[in-house]
């Protein structure tokens, strides 16, 4: 089965169902992930979020409910004297109605579930940067100054250069003023 929202997940197939939702998302791509600019990458970030997001909650709700009636309510004042006292707001469609109707008064077990605690990310998605860094910065922007040469010398490696030193005339040749003289 191809999922494409979370009311398409089932429990024997969950892993399957969010794999192809994701995956739709990558098939849609007619471009290349590095030849997107940066504001298309990030597009496509904040829409497998949003899918993500979407099979999280459908996920959770799965995983609780698993064969059970329930009711996804929120929770309101609560007190505690000879137990607890708790109220509790859910929507009034008729699956709600019926299935309290059917469990009447009576024990419950009230699952304290939140899809939100289940959206952290090992770390942020990020879009490569349109024009990347130069080499010469460092992460933090600092340029720094070029070594190499100052190492090289130390090892006793360094290349002789043709050019004068600045501000200091070329000597001429030698034998250039008996050529020129001739």
């Amino acid at each position: 089965m191809k999922a494409t929202s979370a009311k398409d997940l089932q429990a024997e197939t969950l892993v399957g169902d969010v794999r192809d939702a994701l995956l739709t998302h990558i098939r849609s791509m007619e471009t290349p992930w590095s030849k997107l600019s940066e504001r298309q990458q990030q597009a496509k970030i904040d829409a497998i979020s949003r899918a993500a997001e979407s099979l999280v909650r459908g996920s959770v709700h799965l995983i609780a409910h698993q064969g059970f009636p329930h009711l996804v309510v929120s929770t309101g004042k609560w007190g505690v004297k000879d137990g607890i006292k708790l109220e509790a707001m859910a929507s009034a469609t008729v699956d709600n109605i019926t299935k309290l109707a059917e469990h009447g008064a009576g024990a419950a077990i009230l699952v304290l579930a939140e899809a939100g605690d289940f959206f952290g990310e090992r770390k942020k998605a990020k879009a490569a940067k349109d024009q990347p860094d130069l080499p010469i910065h460092d992460e933090d922007g600092v340029i720094h100054e070029d070594d190499e040469g100052e190492d090289d010398e130390a090892n006793g490696e360094a290349e002789s250069n043709p050019l004068p030193e600045p501000g200091r005339p070329p000597e001429p040749p030698k034998d250039a003023g008996r050529s020129a003289a001739r």
